[in-house]
């Protein structure tokens, strides 16, 4: 895990490249690490700057360290370095669990009837019983493909009616997830958010598009975390869908 220092020296060691880069445009470049902050950071300030170059580097560590608990755990780093640009527009793509097809999608939401989703099956009529059926493992040692995790496969369903528009992801501590996928969809209009409980955090927004869905790491930190799956929009009273994911040790 990384310390406010370690990310100072990290920062220290990005712009020395950079600058020798300036001076010597055809000499040798060597790889380094690129680390993505949120797009309202400006460029650091120059090294003369001390006091603001501080500052500027505090805030950064801030974007980086979700949980707050002043080191930046690998789950975080990676799912900095994993993190797409944000499209307002709703620029983006869904795909099927088996990762077979993709979908273009816009603000209007996802649907059954995207290239991609048509094969899945629709999710259970939303009730009590669904709701205490997911609240154990779909399967155990199962792994993702796109990722080192083996974990126990967690399905949570969400539909358009009160009171299952909002379904709750516990993450104990050193607990992660990721290899999120859609398993089921009906209807039209789709639109949903995974945010933490506590801050109201954005996670993760269908207008995100399919990268992120499919970068998505959710940690528990030290002392656990709370995350939602919220309901936003869908074209009829019975528009549900079913994410699937794997809950996992931290590595």
């Amino acid at each position: 895990m990384l310390s406010k220092l370690m990310l100072a020296l990290i920062g220290l060691a990005l712009c020395i490249p950079a600058a020798d880069a300036a001076e010597h445009p055809e000499g040798p470049h060597h790889p380094a690490l690129m680390i993505p902050l949120p797009g309202e950071f400006m460029h650091p300030p120059p090294p003369e700057d001390e006091e603001a170059r501080k500052k500027w580097f505090e805030k950064a560590f801030g974007a980086l360290d979700a949980d707050g608990d002043g080191v930046i755990s690998k789950e975080e780093l990676m799912a900095a370095l994993h993190k797409p640009p944000h499209h307002p527009d709703g620029d983006g793509e869904f795909h099927h669990p088996d990762g077979e097809g993709e979908s273009d999608h816009s603000a209007d939401g996802i649907s059954a009837g995207d290239e991609g989703l048509t094969d899945l099956p629709e999710p259970p009529p939303c009730d009590d019983g669904v709701v205490e059926s997911e609240l154990s493992p779909q399967d155990v040692d199962v792994a993702c493909a796109s990722s080192e995790s083996v974990g126990n496969l967690i399905f949570r369903t969400v539909c358009n009616m009160d009171p299952y528009r909002s379904v709750a992801i516990s993450l104990p501590a050193e607990r992660a997830a990721d290899c999120f996928a859609i398993e089921a969809i009906r209807g039209s209009g789709i639109n949903f958010e995974i945010v933490e409980e506590s801050t109201g955090t954005s996670m993760f927004n269908t207008a995100d598009g399919k990268h992120a869905f499919d970068t998505l790491v959710l940690t528990g930190g030290p002392s656990g975390t709370v995350y939602r799956i919220n309901l936003l929009s869908g074209d009829t009273s019975d528009a549900s869908i079913t994410i699937r994911f794997i809950d996992h040790p931290t590595f």
